[in-house]
């Protein structure tokens, strides 16, 4: 039986149908979220914290993603440190809590942070001014920032990654088609994780990873945000479980023979000529070096006792002369 427009089977099916495109395209941005766990995990190896921040609806986001790190759900994962800046109401309310750079969340930053700490901003589509200063003032201070945008609201996305199921309506009753760009609920493939600059929800985000949710309507980004930053946390996780790479290590020196400043044909890479002065069974002879008597290989020559042969590692390796001078 077909399902009539208007009816409540049809309104959840709309709703659906809404979030199946963005949530296929944060799957196919998962290479860009790992790349931002993995950068993350770094920072909070070398002691690094989490400051996060947004605005409006984002601000709940915000500490939420604090309290994840700060109080794990999973037994046995370690705690990270991990601040929200959003519920300071003292330090954004009133003329602190303003736009600018010497204001709200980029005075903030600019107190808590360290460069090694992590700045991680969320912006939903409202007025996210704040939050773009806070991540401008993190950058300039060398921390690792990381923005969950939204697509714009008021630019059509390139295309669908999902086409609406048989049963749904192309539109809704007297709204454009469900691609049309007064409808961009389609989504855009991939675009997350971009270093510098992405397309957020009120224009170009400058930050070290970018995770886009592609979809205007400001609660399904606000679910996709939720799925992303949950992922942030569990990878963080996973990079932090595995064992740390050594820093190589450098060759020790070699430590030459006491030759008092001679060279050493036994240790020494380098070719020196000696002279034979014994022939011994298997292949060995006793060499005078000039500083000493040593003991080497003569089996790849054809040596004879006064010889001078040319060792190199405690190999003879060539007959230079004989003991008469021929």
């Amino acid at each position: 039986m077909a399902i009539e427009p208007g009816t409540p089977e049809n309104l959840l099916e709309r709703a659906a149908a809404r979030r199946t495109a963005p949530g296929r395209a944060l799957a196919r941005d998962a290479g860009s979220i790992a790349a931002a766990a993995r950068g993350m995990a770094a920072r909070f190896r070398r002691g690094g914290r989490l400051v996060t921040f947004g605005d409006g609806a984002a601000a709940a986001d915000a500490g939420h993603v604090a309290v994840e790190f700060t109080h794990p759900v999973i037994v046995g994962k370690r705690a990270l440190p991990a601040i929200s800046l959003a519920g300071d109401a003292a330090a954004l309310g009133g003329p602190a809590g303003g736009n600018g750079p010497g204001a709200g969340f980029a005075a903030q930053v600019r107190t808590f942070g360290r460069p090694g700490d992590i700045a991680l901003g969320v912006l939903t589509g409202e007025d996210d001014r704040r939050v773009r200063e806070g991540l401008a003032a993190a950058r300039e201070l060398g921390m690792l920032t990381v923005a969950l945008t939204a697509a714009p609201p008021a630019t059509p996305l390139a295309a669908s990654l999902a086409a609406p199921p048989a049963t749904s309506p192309a539109a809704s009753p007297g709204g454009p088609p469900a691609t049309s760009p007064g409808n961009p609920s389609a989504t855009s493939p991939g675009g997350a994780g971009r270093a510098a600059e992405e397309a957020g929800s009120c224009g170009p985000v400058a930050a070290d990873h970018v995770l886009t949710a592609w979809c205007d309507d400001p609660l399904v980004a606000r679910e996709l945000h939720m799925t992303a930053y949950h992922l942030l946390w569990e990878l963080v996780h996973v990079v932090l479980d595995e064992p740390e790479e050594a820093p190589p290590q450098e060759a020790p020196p070699q430590v030459a023979c006491d030759t008092g400043g001679g060279t050493c044909v036994t240790c020494s890479d380098t070719a020196v000529p000696v002279h034979v002065t014994e022939l011994r069974p298997g292949g060995l002879a006793l060499v005078d070096t000039g500083e000493g008597v040593e003991e080497v290989s003569v089996a790849l020559v054809q040596a004879r006792v006064g010889d001078v042969v040319l060792v190199h590692a405690k190999e003879a390796i060539a007959v230079l002369g004989g003991g008469d001078g021929s």
